[in-house]
């Protein structure tokens, strides 16, 4: 344990970077786990406790974080619309969901240059605008070894988590980010979730499909230790036939 990382330690920026830090610090110092996996309110198992924590001990040392580079880091620093969250400073009046908020950001994106492409002038002149960024899925399983070096170096390194204090959507990048800079990045597996992203009639745009019973046997079949999203508010029926199979 670093000198510096101290328990008292106080997170800031985005409620779920923020969160998310905080549970895994206060998990974290407990010292008695490999393992720390992230998962959310509409995630349920599809093997036994038993069977995860075997598979976990099959893999020991892998580090389960699902990720792609920016297109702007793979193709010759072409940006697109993955770029945008983080190479603009976003204000923080400019982060909420309202209407009226999510106008403004369009417009602020707009005169900085599109979705495609930034004007000099509103581009990050610090040193988290010289990283190679990675983005996915927020729902990660890394391994005690990681945790540590992560809070060492957040706590070196400041500048990394206020870069994400004015970027868009964080949550699927923070973490992904700051792995490939790791000693780790090496250990990487594929994520643990299935997830369905087919389109559907009703489908939320940039959302994952909500399970019902008739994806029963896809999910069954997967190979998954663990599925999302669910709703028992649309079909509590497929929640019920998973938990009666465990």
């Amino acid at each position: 344990m670093p000198n510096n990382l101290r328990v008292d330690v106080k997170w800031s920026g985005f409620s779920m970077i923020e969160a998310t830090l905080n549970l895994l610090w206060e998990a974290y110092k407990i010292k008695k786990f490999d393992y720390y996996w992230l998962c959310s309110g509409q995630d349920f198992p599809l093997v036994t406790a038993d069977k995860i924590v075997k598979y976990f001990e099959i893999h020991k040392g892998k580090n389960f974080i699902s990720l792609r580079p920016s297109f702007n880091y793979q193709n010759n620093h072409h940006e697109n619309n993955l770029d945008k969250r983080n190479v603009i400073k976003y204000p923080k009046f400019l982060m909420g969901r309202h209407f009226f908020t999510r106008f403004l950001k369009r417009l602020y994106i707009a005169l900085s240059g599109g979705w495609n492409s930034t004007y000099s002038i509103f581009r990050r002149k610090d040193r988290f605008s010289t990283i190679p960024f990675y983005f996915g899925p927020q729902w990660i399983a890394i391994t005690n070894e990681f945790t540590k070096w992560l809070f060492t170096y957040l706590v070196a390194n400041p500048w990394y988590e206020d870069g994400y204090k004015s970027s868009l959507t964080p949550d699927e990048s923070f973490f992904q980010t700051l792995f490939m800079m790791s000693p780790y990045k090496e250990t990487r597996h594929d994520y643990l979730h299935y997830v369905d992203w087919s389109e559907r009639i009703g489908k939320p745009k940039n959302s994952p499909n909500t399970l019902v019973l008739g994806d029963y046997e896809k999910i069954k079949s997967s190979g998954y230790l663990m599925a999302r999203k669910f709703d028992i508010n649309v079909d509590k029926k497929i929640v019920e036939q998973l938990l009666a199979n465990l």
